[in-house]
């Protein structure tokens, strides 16, 4: 039978985000990824193209080696493909053809053949513990729009420190979400999933302090969001992303709000904090998924080493 490609790509991005419960931006990601499959498919020939039921492993492969062309620079293309992209279209495809087979749309499952190509791994960047002050007194040493938007600014640098949220997770904050009380935090995590965090009394003396200078309070203001622009609005993602790389420029030559959350988990390692706990507050629902967040860097290992074992000095 023919495939509606557009039908069909609708019906896979619904479920996704209705029955799994999938968060937007996963959404669109897999968009993106699905279109990019179904143009190559189309372009194979004149018989083959329409028909997704005849998609074999030697299909998928080919997909994957034409994306695994893209890593290397061309004049055709203004920006090179990560091999993290290419293992996330991978993953696209073989939840659609999971999908496809689950719900007998095809009788045979061609990804199930293919590996997941293994990519380089590199240790994700962190702020070094001895930089964290510096970087929290960047937003009032270097203001860029006022000393309002510099106090919320530091009041998102702790929360993000003090919490491991995601960027999503943070911009999503009600007031009434913060317990002040008991230094815990209600989060929505991916999936909508509800998890509680707890938040250090520097993270909470910040958001007070930035709330006060906005005429607001923890009780006064129960149902607000949390961060929000001048207008009053919730804080766009992409001005918390360009004020966070900014800050992050001038303390440690890059980074982005994850960096945060790779901060985060690797200091809690370094002081000895066990995987299980941590893979708790990072909201993962899996422990490989914490493991690559809090790769250790080498000269923790080191000391480790040299305290644990027998002739280690």
């Amino acid at each position: 039978m023919k495939t509606d490609y557009i039908k069909l790509k609708k019906e896979f991005l619904d479920y996704l985000k209705k029955e799994r419960g999938f968060s937007n931006h996963t959404v669109k990601s897999y968009n993106i990824d699905i279109k990019i499959f179904f143009e190559f498919c189309k372009k194979l020939n004149v018989y083959f193209g329409p028909y997704l039921g005849k998609v074999r492993p030697l299909t998928i492969r080919n997909f994957l080696a034409d994306e695994m062309s893209k890593i290397q620079p061309s004049k055709s293309r203004s920006k090179s493909l990560s091999e993290k992209t290419i293992a996330r279209r991978l993953a696209s495809v073989k939840a659609l053809f999971r999908y496809l087979y689950n719900f007998e749309k095809i009788s045979d499952n061609p990804t199930i053949y293919i590996k997941t190509p293994k990519s380089s791994k590199m240790l994700p960047s962190f702020v070094k513990e001895n930089d964290i002050k510096m970087l929290m007194e960047e937003p009032l040493k270097n203001i860029i729009t006022n000393k309002s938007d510099a106090h919320r600014d530091i009041a998102i640098l702790e929360t993000l420190y003090a919490t491991g949220l995601r960027l999503s997770e943070l911009l999503s904050l009600d007031i009434c979400d913060i317990d002040k009380n008991n230094g815990m935090v209600k989060v929505f995590g991916k999936g909508n999933k509800e998890r509680i965090v707890p938040i250090g009394k520097i993270a909470l003396i910040s958001i007070e302090k930035y709330l006060e200078n906005t005429g607001r309070s923890f009780m006064a203001n129960f149902d607000n969001p949390l961060f929000t622009n001048r207008k009053g609005s919730r804080l766009p993602k992409r001005t918390l992303q360009r004020r966070i790389k900014r800050y992050l420029l001038t303390t440690m030559g890059g980074g982005s709000v994850h960096t945060l959350r790779h901060t985060f988990a690797t200091h809690l390692i370094d002081r000895g904090a066990d995987m299980l706990t941590v893979k708790e507050l990072l909201g993962h629902s899996s422990l490989s998924s914490t493991q690559h967040y809090t790769q250790l860097n080498l000269e923790t290992i080191k000391k480790v080493y040299q305290k644990n074992h027998p002739r280690g000095e």
